[in-house]
């Protein structure tokens, strides 16, 4: 083999090892700087000047709309709170009571960040959707079976994830985000 066969393929072979690092880092998501809180993680620093490069392209990614920590807190779960992955084909009880902050909401997304569609159109649940009887608690069932009650529609055979966006979240939240009080997801059974 000539010699500039070798060097083309080290330069082939380096660009494909740096973009498949990449991929994987920015689908991945990073650690640093996260909190973790329950089946809930997030990061504080969204949305602000010093949010480093990774993290801006991670975020690109997913298509959020990054605004600052004070104004909006993003927490996404990919499992249940005993650890393990959210599975369209399972039912969820996810319970909390009400959270700090002026609006909140919870939305089923696939593993891509995309909302997928079910033939009720229900994608998401607000704090909006808690009656004065929950005040103290509210029980959302997620899963692919419509129940009498808040229900969040799953796609069976399919993972999938959780994001709860806080809106101007409270002066106590941003006191001590790691210490907040976030819905419980605990899996019922699986079909």
């Amino acid at each position: 083999m000539k010699r500039w066969h070798h060097y083309a393929l080290a330069v082939v072979a380096g660009l494909a090892i740096g973009a498949g690092s990449a991929w994987t880092v920015i689908h991945k998501g990073l650690n640093d700087g996260r909190l973790s809180n329950g089946p809930w993680s997030t990061a504080l620093n969204y949305g602000t000047k010093d949010t480093d490069s990774l993290t801006r392209a991670s975020v690109a990614l997913r298509g959020i709309l990054a605004l600052p920590s004070t104004e909006t807190v993003y927490w996404n779960a990919s499992t249940d709170s005993d650890g393990v992955p959210l599975d369209g084909s399972c039912t969820y009880a996810m319970t909390g009571k009400p959270l700090d902050a002026r609006w909140w909401s919870v939305t089923y997304y696939d593993k891509q960040g995309y909302l997928v569609a079910n033939a009720a159109n229900i994608w998401s649940f607000s704090g909006v959707s808690v009656t004065p009887a929950e005040k103290d608690g509210w029980r959302v069932t997620i899963g692919p079976d419509k129940v009498d009650g808040h229900w969040l529609p799953s796609a069976k055979g399919q993972p999938f994830e959780l994001t709860l966006r806080m809106y101007n979240p409270g002066a106590g939240f941003r006191a001590a985000p790691k210490d907040a009080i976030l819905p419980v997801l605990k899996k019922e059974h699986c079909a």
